[in-house]
C-alpha cells in the first residue's frame, strides 16, 4: 500500500491532506509514506501545494513509536501558518511515552490549531504534561482528550494552565487560547470559548477581580 499510495502523492498535486483512519500501519509504511512523498514534496515549496498528514484515528493498536509520531507531527508543522490545520490522533492505544512527545510539540507553539488524542490511554500524570506545554502555545484552538484516563486531578492541571488563580500576573499568564474536552459537563470546556484571545483573558481577570471584592464591587489591590 506504500508504494501505491506514495505514487498518488507524487502525481497529484492537489491533494494537500492525507488521511488513514482505521488503516494498521507499521512504522516502515509511514516512513516510507513520508520520506518519499511528503517531505519531497513540501521541500519544493511554491512549485507544489503543502502536504500533511492529518487523519490517523485508530491506525496503531499499541501506541505509536517515538520516531513514527515525530514524522506525523513534522508532517503538521510544514502547514502554512494562515491555515487551519487539525490532527486526528485518537483510538491509538497512546500513553506516557507519546504524552511527552506530543508536549514538546505543542510548546514549539506550531501552526497546529485542533488536536485530538480521545479515547486513548492518558492519565493524570500524561494530562500534567501536556498541560505545562499550553503555557507556550497560542495556536492551538482545541484539544480533545474524551475517553481518556484522566481524573480529577489531570482536569484540574488543564484548568490552571487555563486560568491560573494565584495572582493576576500569573492569571495573565495562562493560556487564553486553547478550549480542552475532557468530559462534556466539565467546566474547563467552558474556558476560552470567546473567539477573541483578548476577551479570554479579560473575563479572567475581571472574573479574579469582581471574587475578591469583599464589600466593593471589585478590588483593585491585587
Amino acid at each position: 500500500m506504500a508504494d501505491f499510495v506514495t505514487s498518488v502523492l507524487q502525481t497529484n498535486l492537489y491533494i494537500t491532506t492525507v488521511g488513514f483512519a482505521g488503516i494498521a500501519f507499521v512504522h516502515e509504511d509511514l516512513e516510507a509514506i513520508y520520506h518519499r512523498a511528503i517531505k519531497s514534496r513540501n521541500a519544493a515549496g511554491q512549485i507544489t501545494k503543502i502536504l500533511q498528514l492529518q487523519q490517523l484515528s485508530g491506525c496503531f493498536q499499541d501506541g505509536i513509536e517515538t520516531e513514527t509520531l515525530e514524522m506525523i507531527l513534522a508532517s503538521v508543522s510544514t502547514a502554512a501558518a494562515s491555515k487551519e490545520v487539525t490532527l486526528y490522533l485518537d483510538k491509538n492505544g497512546m500513553s506516557s511515552r507519546e504524552a511527552v512527545v506530543i508536549a514538546e510539540f505543542l510548546s514549539s507553539n506550531p501552526t497546529l490549531t485542533a488536536l485530538n488524542l480521545s479515547d486513548n490511554r492518558f492519565d493524570n500524570a500524561d494530562a500534567a504534561v501536556l498541560a505545562n506545554s499550553l503555557s507556550s502555545n497560542t495556536n492551538l484552538r482545541e484539544l480533545y482528550l474524551e475517553n481518556d484516563e484522566i481524573k480529577k486531578n489531570g482536569r484540574f492541571a488543564f484548568l490552571h494552565a487555563m486560568f491560573d488563580v494565584s495572582s493576576l500576573a500569573s492569571c495573565a499568564a495562562s493560556n487564553h487560547t486553547c478550549r480542552v474536552w475532557i468530559l462534556q459537563e466539565d467546566p474547563s470546556a467552558l474556558i476560552n470559548n470567546r473567539e477573541l484571545i483578548s476577551m479570554n483573558k479579560w473575563e479572567k481577570i475581571f472574573a479574579m477581580l469582581a471574587l475578591s471584592c469583599g464589600d466593593s464591587f471589585i478590588n483593585t489591590s491585587l
